[in-house]
């Protein structure tokens, strides 16, 4: 079992070009992390600008592949909500490095992220990749570029306990979209 799930037909690029229209439409701001139960601007952490895109059919969308990928992954958690999906703009020097996306939740929260979905909506930049820390003895290589994720439409699906991360932009702009899968705490 691998700690992430690559689809092999990608989003169509319509499709992805309407949903970076509708980002770059939407109330664009900087990113942050989640620190001490609220979100700060780490800049030596992460460096790029989001949007938040509370759109039905979009959530609808990310949830057919997380369905799809919690099953044939294997992994099986149990779901039974999603948060709005981001829009992410990475520009030249921009980034994320590494983190895991579990730990945002609030003391009062009765459901916890499990799964992530990370999908590339353009390729016209250098740079970003995007990269996964795979399961493996301690002394390995553990750093995996996804290599497939340069492609306009590429989804990947993961447990948001897997740290990964985006590198810097080298050249043009980076558009993506990410969204999170909440359930009952892990037993």
């Amino acid at each position: 079992m691998k700690p992430f799930f690559l689809f092999e037909e990608p989003v169509p690029e319509p499709l992805c070009d309407l949903i970076i229209n509708m980002g770059l439409a939407a109330n664009v701001e900087q990113a942050g992390v989640h620190v001490d139960n609220k979100t700060q601007q780490v800049a030596d952490v992460r460096n790029n600008s989001i949007a938040w895109l509370n759109d039905k059919s979009i959530s609808e969308l990310l949830g057919e592949y997380v369905k799809h990928a919690n099953a044939d992954g294997g992994w099986n958690f149990h779901l039974n909500s999603f948060e709005v999906p981001q829009f992410s703009i990475y520009d030249v020097s921009q980034y994320y490095d590494w983190h895991v996306d579990m730990g945002v939740e609030q003391p009062t929260d009765t459901a916890f992220r499990k799964m992530s979905i990370s999908i590339n909506l353009n390729e016209t930049y250098i740079g970003g990749d995007f990269q996964v820390e795979e399961w493996g003895e301690p002394e390995t290589d553990r750093v995996v570029t996804l290599a497939p994720m340069r492609r306009t439409g590429a989804v990947c699906v993961f447990p948001s306990f897997i740290n990964h991360r985006v590198t810097p932009v080298t050249a043009g702009t980076r558009y993506s979209l990410v969204g999170w899968f909440r359930g009952d705490m892990f037993k």
